[in-house]
């Protein structure tokens, strides 16, 4: 009998913390449309199936455009939407409970031309797409880890450069 109980408790214990770890793909399929209105829950899948069948992972998006999936991994994605804006979407575990789960996403959305010239703007959801008004507290790693992916080299710069240049 107290195996039973103990293997019972084990098995609603897995089950928990597997219920509260979600993975970057399935984030990304139930990821709103409004997040980033260029790609349709279609779309999305797309890119995932043909990231499995190790194909070139590019959709026509919402706008009639080329959209690119450059990068998959366990906790991150990225798409290059168009030839000046990409997006980075990570998955961060938190110290504290966020929605009734340890884990954040972060969506940064850069604007520019590869070089000089880029912004990020960076915004953090809930698992269940609730932009939070907050920035959660993070760790000097998931700092660094953020760092890679924001640009802030100001695109006003880049305009009056070229004014001043002419």
């Amino acid at each position: 009998m107290k195996r039973i109980l103990l293997l019972s408790f084990l098995l609603v214990t897995t089950l928990s913390t597997m219920a509260d770890t979600l993975t970057i793909r399935q984030l990304f399929i139930e990821m709103p449309d409004t997040v980033i209105p260029y790609l349709s829950r279609n779309s999305r899948l797309d890119f995932l199936d043909f990231v499995d069948s190790k194909m070139t992972a590019e959709v026509t998006n919402e706008f009639g455009g080329k959209s690119v999936m450059t990068a998959l991994g366990d906790d991150s994605l990225t798409i290059r939407l168009n030839n000046a804006c990409t997006v980075d979407l990570l998955l961060l575990q938190t110290t504290e409970t966020v929605d009734s789960c340890h884990q954040v996403v972060c969506v940064i959305k850069t604007l520019g031309v590869d070089g000089d010239y880029q912004e990020s703007e960076v915004n953090y959801y809930t698992r269940h797409w609730q932009q939070l008004s907050v920035v959660p507290e993070l760790t000097n790693a998931q700092r660094r880890r953020l760092e890679i992916h924001v640009k802030n080299i100001n695109i006003l710069n880049f305009i009056n450069d070229k004014i001043n240049k002419r």
